[in-house]
């Protein structure tokens, strides 16, 4: 049995005294913070749109702003009283003029949906809810089970769509997600089976195809999707794409079509038979949606925060734009067992080089204007973001060569960039969250020569346990099943490989994060002090996995960067 098997339970009194203890031990860090903190916090509250829909009312976006997040649709305002709800989604309502507006508590997934016509709530729909739509004049939506067990009695975690208040009789096994879409009477049901294999269904739930289905979008009683780069319409085949699609919507004449090229972000229109009619190249396209005959697009970048875009024809009109950060960008390629790609963004510093990756779930790292990141640049270090196996910057395959079985080789990717930066003199400091606090993580254990500080946030590091906990069983067809597959999970688990002589490393989470369960992070660091390593955790009793209150993530923020200084001082 493991010994650090307590740190599970957050609410035993050792777990409570070992996060009073450790948040005590790395106070010193606030000393350094307090110079970054409002630097941060004056960088969080500026005016940052993250989503949007066209909408009847106007395009609604949800913006982060001085009020925290707030909903916005022509110029008014929908906000939280509750400094304990954050907005963190926006989606549409299918079959209606309303959108669902997430709220999530402290930073967590969970909490509840409104629905919104403009500014004004129609409706309140307790849990963690997805799709919303309205089918046969009811009322459905998918709510996720991720604590307790769903009304037909199967473990979480586990979805389920309501109609009218009553279970729709589709039932997609423990760790399967759904997504719906509705028109009329029609629906458009998806099951995924991780990240590489969806299943979609007709409101009879007949199945309609399945296999690696990127993109769907349904029209005119038509259903299109993207399988293997190809567009699809109602089962037929219509014409291959040459780039990765991260999203498609219909209209009258065509597909509107988000690609990856070169690293970044294009919109494109191509007619069904797979003329390309206009091209968008932008940098990186947040969202993107329909009206009439223009789209509309939050955009962003390495150097500036947001531009809010019309295009037509595939001319561009900013609408709204955010601030400009004069910052050198590059990119660069790295030869290992691939070619990789990364971008090293740089104001001329030269204290250390932040070597930042993910490598997993499908997820491309693409030009992002990262709070974090400019606090770090304009303290004298430089950003490399690194394109890993296991992300999309190169297709479904390229995600594939990262995942299950071939998971050492994001660690191999991520160690050679950490190889050029150390044969450049430079200091590297090694950092992800989530699943990339997994790949440093494992980084340090395999290659701690090459990484003079770590930084580890939120973190997926029992690789024998993960599946117990909240959010966990989806990730089995990532990681692999702990039950089946153990030796392989065993042999590149951070927490089971923790060793002696390891570089520092700064581990932080929140309390209230109901995606990734704290007990990584807690079990990680408890460990490796006991190895005898220099490793720092703060637990952030007010945040979660997801959007959180300024002045909370600020303060994580400013932690993190008083821990990077001091650490590269000492080395």
């Amino acid at each position: 049995m493991d010994p650090l098997e307590y740190l599970e339970d957050l609410d035993d009194p050792r777990t409570k005294d070992f996060i009073a203890r450790s948040n005590e031990e790395s106070s010193f860090l606030r000393t350094r913070a307090k110079d970054h903190y409002g630097s941060i916090l004056e960088k969080l509250t500026q005016e940052m749109p993250l989503d949007l829909i066209a909408t009847r009312y106007g395009i609604a976006l949800l913006i982060r702003s001085r009020e925290g997040v707030v909903l916005e649709v022509n110029g008014n305002k929908f906000k939280s009283e509750n400094k304990d709800e954050t907005f963190n989604s926006l989606s549409r309502v299918w079959n209606s003029d309303q959108v669902r507006l997430g709220v999530g508590i402290r930073g967590s997934d969970e909490g509840y949906s409104l629905l919104m016509e403009g500014v004004n709530v129609v409706k309140r729909i307790d849990g963690l809810i997805g799709d919303v739509f309205y089918y046969r004049g009811e009322l459905c939506y998918v709510k996720e089970f991720r604590t307790e067990s769903s009304p037909d009695g199967v473990e979480p975690v586990v979805e389920r769509v309501f109609c009218g208040g009553k279970v729709f009789p589709f039932y997609p096994s423990r760790g399967e997600w759904v997504s719906v879409k509705a028109e009329g009477d029609r629906l458009l049901l998806v099951k995924g089976v991780g990240w590489s294999h969806k299943v979609l269904y007709d409101q009879d739930l007949n199945v309609m195809d399945e296999g690696n289905i990127t993109s769907v979008d349904m029209k005119g009683g038509k259903v299109y999707y993207v399988k293997d780069n190809f567009l699809y319409v109602n089962g037929e085949r219509r014409f291959k794409l040459n780039y990765p699609v991260l999203d498609m919507k219909v209209h009258d004449r065509g597909v509107i079509v988000e690609e990856i090229r070169d690293y970044r972000t294009s919109l494109v229109e191509y007619s069904l038979e797979g003329t390309e009619v206009w091209v968008y190249p932008g940098e990186n396209v947040m969202s993107f949606d329909l009206s009439g005959e223009d789209v509309y697009a939050l955009e962003t970048s390495f150097t500036y925060s947001y531009r809010l875009l019309r295009v037509r024809n595939g001319r561009a009109e900013i609408l709204r734009e955010g601030l400009k950060d004069e910052v050198d960008v590059k990119d660069i390629f790295v030869k290992g067992e691939e070619t990789l790609h990364g971008f090293l963004i740089s104001k001329g510093g030269n204290k250390g080089v932040i070597v930042y990756g993910y490598g997993g779930f499908a997820v491309p790292l693409l030009p992002n204007f990262n709070t974090l990141f400019r606090e770090l640049l304009n303290s004298g270090f430089s950003v490399l973001v690194t394109n890993l196996r296991g992300g999309f910057e190169r297709g479904e395959e390229w995600h594939k060569m990262g995942m299950l079985r071939n998971k050492m080789n994001v660690f191999k990717d991520f160690s050679e960039f950490l190889k050029v930066v150390k044969m450049m003199g430079g200091k590297t400091i090694a950092m992800g969250a989530s699943n990339g606090g997994l790949l440093v993580g494992a980084t340090v254990n395999f290659y701690p020569n090459l990484v003079d500080c770590g930084v580890i946030g939120y973190p997926v590091l029992d690789m024998l346990r993960f599946h117990k906990f909240l959010a966990g069983m989806y990730w089995i067809h990532e990681y692999g099943n702990p039950e089946t597959e153990s030796d392989l999970l065993l042999s590149y688990s951070p927490y089971h490989n923790l060793r002696r002589g390891l570089p520092p490393v700064l581990v932080y989470t929140g309390l209230n994060d109901d995606r990734v369960h704290p007990m990584h992070a807690l079990k990680y660091v408890a460990k490796s002090k006991e190895l005898g390593n220099l490793v720092y955790l703060f637990v952030n009793d007010k945040s979660g996995h997801n959007v959180n209150y300024p002045e909370y993530t600020a303060e994580e923020m400013s932690m993190i960067v008083g821990f990077i200084e001091q650490c590269v001082e000492r080395r």
